[in-house]
């Protein structure tokens, strides 16, 4: 089993043999159940319990799974698991709360026929340690542009270069140095979300008329000419749990007279 795990997934199969002291059961065994990324439970008759009908399953592998459910739902570490049950197990222990989708069993080749169908999809860990997860928010590419605006309204066009998720809070907007408006916040019933590599355009309504604050801070309030701007668009956002600010520079025109702004 621990050689089908390295032929069809990323990672390498451990086999937790009988340890003969704490210390190796700690370091071998808990130790490696905390740091693995998948788990295969695999439960056979252990013998029935005398004047029960209980078949009962081996108690450390019953174990393990409770260590297992505690590592992803308090923990926050997800993993990959399969689990095993030889035809005429008792659901016992916390197995009978938790909701884990057994694949019952007769024969060896029933475990390794589902093995082969079910590892290929373990492509990558479903948990991110910190300083992974740091390192792969900082490294997302994100970018805004300004596409058309009038008076209050503007529509960005937010792009999400990477391979996660995001979500952006809110957006503040700024031309040299001054902030054209408070923060515009995502609204709740449809936050922004961009999918991975993906590019979807947000309007957006701000607390004060962007084009006139424009014209202010560029000296152009008593012209009618057209002029452009330089624009920077500060993003507030969520990646894998994680806040983030983004900071994309563009140049716009705006139109006096019309009061529209527009992306260049």
């Amino acid at each position: 089993m621990c050689a089908l795990v390295g032929k069809l997934t990323p990672f390498e199969g451990y086999f937790a043999q009988n340890q003969s002291s704490l210390e190796s059961l700690t370091a071998n065994i808990l130790h490696r159940l905390y740091e693995s990324v998948g788990l295969i439970v695999i439960m056979h008759h252990r013998g029935k319990i005398e004047g029960w009908e209980i078949n009962r399953a081996s108690v450390w592998v019953e174990q393990e799974v409770a260590i297992a459910a505690f590592m992803e739902e308090v923990l926050g570490r997800r993993l990959h698991a399969v689990l095993f049950v030889e035809e005429g197990v008792s659901l016992e222990g916390l197995r009978k709360y938790i909701i884990f989708n057994a694949t019952s069993f007769k024969t060896e080749e029933d475990v390794l026929e589902k093995l082969q169908k079910t590892l290929p999809t373990w492509k990558e860990p479903k948990y991110i340690d910190d300083g992974e997860k740091q390192a792969r928010v900082k490294a997302a590419v994100i970018t805004a542009e300004v596409q058309t605006g009038f008076n209050f309204n503007i529509t960005l066009l937010i792009a999400n270069f990477s391979d996660l998720d995001i979500e952006v809070k809110s957006v503040v907007f700024r031309s040299k140095e001054n902030r054209l408006c408070d923060p515009i916040l995502a609204p709740t019933s449809t936050p922004w979300k961009i999918p991975a590599t993906r590019k979807i355009p947000f309007q957006m309504t701000a607390p004060t008329d962007l084009s006139g604050r424009l014209a202010s801070i560029h000296d152009q309030v008593f012209t009618q000419n057209a002029f452009r701007a330089d624009l920077e668009i500060e993003l507030d956002c969520e990646i894998l749990g994680l806040r983030r600010t983004v900071i994309d520079k563009r140049t716009v025109q705006v139109g006096n007279r019309s009061h529209q702004i527009q992306g260049i």
